[in-house]
Parts: C-alpha cells; sequence; structure tokens
C-alpha cells in the first residue's frame, strides 16, 4: 500500500492542478475549424476553465452548443503586401488589440496562440504582465510552400525566443521550428491535433442526395483553387478516358472555380465521369466520405489537409500529393499511394488500380481504419491539456 499512496496523491494533486488552470486559445478565425470543436469540447472537459477567443466564429455545431467557452472579437482584417503566386498571399494579419483587455479579464494562465501573428505577440505581452505560460500552435509547413523572407524569419525566431511550448501537427512542423525557427527540441510536441470526428462529420439531419454515380468513386473534398491542385485530377481522369477506362467517377465536393472545373469537364470530354456538387455544409460532408472508394488529396502546398485524415476515419485508401503535410498519416502501398501531383500520369496509374482491381480500396481503407484508431479528439485534448500542465 505505501508504494501506491503516493501515486494516487500524485494524480490527484495533477488533477486538481489541470482543472484550476485556466487556458485561453488564440485563433484569429475558425470559420472553417469546425473540426477544431470536438477537439476543444475534450480539452474543456479535462481544462474547465477554457476560453476560446477569435474574430470569425461560425457558431457551434450541432452537438456542440456551449460545450466549450467563446469570446468573439471584432477587428480581424488581412494586408496583402505582395502576391507570388496564385493563392500565395504575402502579408500580415491586423490584430484587434482589444485582446488584450480580454486576457487581462479572463486572466489565463496557458495562452495557445496559432501560429506567429500578432496575437501570439499580444500573448506575449500578456505573459510580462501575468507571467502566464505561451504555447504556439504551429499547424505544419508544406514541403512545397513559397519560402518565407529573411525578415519574417528573424520576427518568429524572436516570438519562438520568448514562447514557452510549441506543438504541431506534422513533421515538417516540428522540423521547421527546430531547424529554422531555433526552438528547442525539448520544448517542441509532435503530435497530430487537427483531427475530425466522424459523428460530426455525419450529424446531418437532412442529408443530399448524390449524383448517380458508378464506382470506383474517387473524392476530391476541398476548395477549387489553385493551391489545392484540382486540374491535376481532371487530367488525370481524361488520361484515364484516352485510356479505355469509362467505368469509374469522379466527385468535386468543394466551392471556388467551379465555372472552370465546369469548362475542363466539357473540354476533356468528362461529362458522367466527373461531378460537381460545390459547397457542402460540413456535417452532411459524411454522406459523400461513406458514398466514396478512394479520396484523392492533389493539392500543390497544404500545412495539413485534415480532409486526409477525415476520409481514413471513413476507411477510406487516400491518394495523396507529396506536398501534403498529412502525408505523413499515409504510408504508400500500405493505406494509400503517395504522388507527385504535376505528374498526371502518376495519379492515373494509381487510379487505374483501383479500376481494375474491385477489393484494392477495401484492403487498402481498412489500413486507414486502423491507422486513424489512436487518433482523436480526445486524445489530442489529452496531449495538449499535459503540455498545458507541465510547462505550468
Amino acid at each position: 500500500m505505501a508504494s501506491i499512496v503516493p501515486d494516487i496523491v500524485e494524480q490527484r494533486r495533477a488533477l486538481r492542478i489541470t482543472r484550476d488552470t485556466r487556458v485561453a486559445w488564440l485563433f484569429p478565425s475558425l470559420a472553417r475549424g469546425y473540426y477544431w470543436q470536438p477537439i476543444f469540447k475534450e480539452f474543456a472537459a479535462r481544462c474547465p476553465h477554457t476560453v476560446v477567443f477569435t474574430c470569425v466564429w461560425p457558431g457551434f455545431a450541432t452537438g456542440y452548443e456551449n460545450s466549450f467557452a467563446v469570446q468573439t472579437l471584432p477587428g480581424l482584417g488581412y494586408v496583402d503586401i505582395k502576391k507570388r503566386l496564385p493563392e500565395a498571399r504575402r502579408g500580415f494579419i491586423v490584430t484587434p488589440l482589444s485582446i488584450l483587455r480580454r486576457l487581462a479579464v479572463f486572466g489565463p494562465d496557458v495562452v495557445f496562440a496559432a501560429g506567429f501573428s500578432g496575437w501570439t505577440v499580444c500573448a506575449l505581452l500578456f505573459r510580462l504582465l501575468r507571467r502566464s505560460r505561451v504555447i504556439i500552435f504551429w499547424e505544419g509547413c508544406s514541403v512545397n510552400a513559397v519560402g518565407n523572407s529573411k525578415l519574417r524569419t528573424v520576427l518568429r525566431r524572436c516570438i519562438a525566443h520568448f514562447a514557452d511550448a510549441a506543438v504541431s501537427n506534422a513533421e515538417e512542423g516540428t522540423s521547421y521550428l527546430r531547424d529554422v525557427i531555433g526552438m528547442p527540441e525539448a520544448k517542441i510536441l509532435c503530435h497530430p491535433c487537427q483531427v475530425p470526428d466522424v459523428r460530426l462529420l455525419r450529424s446531418g439531419a437532412n442529408e443530399p442526395s448524390l449524383p448517380e454515380l458508378r464506382p470506383p468513386v474517387f473524392l476530391y473534398v476541398g476548395g477549387l483553387n489553385w493551391r489545392k491542385g484540382w486540374r491535376y485530377l481532371i487530367e488525370a481522369s481524361a488520361i484515364l478516358v484516352r485510356q479505355g477506362f469509362q467505368n469509374y467517377s469522379v466527385l468535386f465536393v468543394g466551392a471556388g472555380e467551379e465555372e472552370e472545373l465546369r469548362t475542363a469537364v466539357r473540354d476533356y470530354g468528362l461529362s458522367g465521369i466527373v461531378h460537381q456538387v460545390g459547397s457542402v455544409a460540413y456535417h452532411n460532408l459524411g454522406l459523400y466520405y461513406r458514398s466514396a472508394d478512394v479520396f484523392v488529396s492533389p493539392t500543390r502546398q497544404d500545412t495539413w489537409g485534415v480532409a486526409v485524415l477525415e476520409a481514413m476515419a471513413f476507411g477510406k485508401p487516400v491518394l495523396c500529393s507529396k506536398y501534403a503535410g498529412s502525408r505523413q498519416m499515409v504510408t504508400h502501398g500500405e493505406n494509400g499511394f503517395i504522388f507527385d501531383p504535376s505528374d498526371t500520369e502518376q495519379l492515373a496509374g494509381y487510379m487505374a488500380k483501383f479500376i481494375v482491381d474491385e477489393y484494392l480500396a477495401k484492403r487498402l481503407g481498412a489500413r486507414s481504419l486502423e491507422k486513424m484508431a489512436p487518433f482523436t479528439p480526445a486524445r489530442a485534448a489529452d496531449a495538449l491539456a499535459s503540455l498545458a500542465l507541465e510547462i505550468r
């Protein structure tokens, strides 16, 4: 008994400290961040004194109403300095200084701040007054992203120097924080935090109807823009048609360059094969994941790419661009294939494998489901709450 009592006492002490800890999350925008809500809910269950501060809040998803506290601030803006490539903006987020007043009223012990924006600088300024701890949440880095300027790198190094810790989804993100920004490895946690909850994805009361699809169905979910590389999937589909493959479908879910997509379908003669459904509410996306056989992410650059994990959570194999941060979740040949999106012949070849072998999608999809089992909102919240406790 003597050896067990200290452990129990320590566990109770840790639980008390965790539940008494006041935690603030600073996110300039959560407009498309519904997948964060299950994580915030789980985190607030562990640290009840938690508040999420943001300028753009889409409202609570069904089933998550008031499961954590949210405070919205006015004044979000973005100043463009330069545009080097389509979808590659160079500038900075305008930070509402009212965040300092809100933090002073709430008085957090720990602040999770997204990235290296002015919001993080405000968190560090507040740290001087309260001696709170600041943790940088760094989503990740795309290996194909436009390089940062020397000035930006220097500023990020200064911010990181005063931060107490950092957490990132992906290996590229932790490497960037360590090797480029210069944070000590002991201060960095690598853990996939942006993970889906399939219950939320299929929580819609009235699901939309699907177009008539011929299996196998290749699914694309995301914005229709240059960065996401949707045209590569169109070109690969055209190659398959030229090779004589007609019995398959490609389903695009997302908004953006919708007219350009319709034009490309017409020009490549893909009517009846490629289907477009436009924007879909997050809680209805589960219908499309369930109806698909294979998920395709042809992105040119993505710091993470939560849609890859969403598809895997529904037991789907993934054709994943080598430029997606979340490609670390895909083992080539085991639960999908990793490809160069600009090599449309290569992408078409991987798609053909699923057309020729009707059982391949199920075999690889089962492995996706297994690989996703350890990555849940509850486990992400455990990792984040433990990090908040360790640096207290």
